[in-house]
């Protein structure tokens, strides 16, 4: 009975040990598997490392590995020391992208805030050249108010005044490309006409412009402000009614 109790021991010592030692060495090649199926680019690795440097489970590799195993695991663990540090510079190269992404988006942030900035200044001062040549026109009448008022000569203001719009006309002309509208004689366009009333004549043919009642303007070929016209109908005989059956009269003037 004894006999039988101590083999049970000696057994139940043994075994338990080797199921640990087995158990150890699938966990190790666990581990180093994933290591080992990946493509070896380096291929002159040094394995020259001993087992007691290496540690893959958190426990030191002891004598229940051979020779073939140990030099397997120490070759992972190189290959796992080398991906490390690459792993680690790519992180490094990404904080760094990082860093220079924020420096260019606030530069850039600063830079639209400067741009707009510098719009608005420019458009609230875009007109600086026109308002001067305006101002010389007005001192030009205030020089001649001033003299008339002094000489009591009114045919004289009538002749400042005269050559001042001259001058204001042309320097719109030259300078802004600002063009009069005025085609007193010419067909009806309502692209650049207003018609603004009709009259009947027997001088002028239907839809011709008869007079100008507000001069219209265009800048570099652009009607910037349609001419208000006045527009002639042929005269209407006595056997014509003035006025339609609705009560519409009528007109051939596009637009009208």
């Amino acid at each position: 009975m004894d006999n039988i109790e101590s083999v049970g021991r000696e057994e139940s010592g043994t075994k338990p040990e080797e199921g640990q030692r087995k158990e150890k060495k699938a966990k190790v090649r666990e581990k180093v598997a994933p290591v080992i199926a990946t493509e070896d680019t380096d291929s002159g690795m040094d394995t020259g490392n001993t087992a007691e440097e290496i540690n893959t489970s958190g426990e030191t590799i002891d004598d229940s590995f051979n020779k073939e195993e140990i030099e397997v695991i120490l070759a992972a663990n190189q290959k796992l020391g080398i991906k490390n540090r690459e792993l680690q510079e790519k992180c490094d190269l990404l904080a760094g992208y990082e860093d220079r992404l924020l420096r260019k988006q606030a530069e850039f942030e600063n830079y639209k805030k400067r741009i707009t900035r510098e719009f608005d200044e420019n458009k609230k001062y875009a007109n600086t050249g026109l308002i001067l040549d305006v101002l010389a026109s007005i001192d030009n009448f205030e020089r001649a108010i001033e003299s008339a008022k002094s000489s009591k000569d009114f045919d004289a203001l009538l002749d400042g005044i005269v050559i001042i719009e001259t001058q204001l006309k042309s320097l719109l002309e030259k300078k802004y490309g600002v063009i009069m509208i005025d085609d007193v004689g010419a067909e009806f366009d309502p692209n650049i006409h207003d018609a603004i009333m009709m009259e009947e004549s027997d001088q002028y043919a239907d839809d011709t412009v008869i007079e100008s009642l507000q001069k219209g303007y265009s800048m570099h070929g652009r009607v910037i402000r349609p001419a208000k016209v006045k527009v002639a109908k042929a005269v209407s005989s006595p056997d014509e009614p003035d006025e339609k059956e609705d009560g519409g009269s009528e007109s051939s003037v596009k637009g009208v």
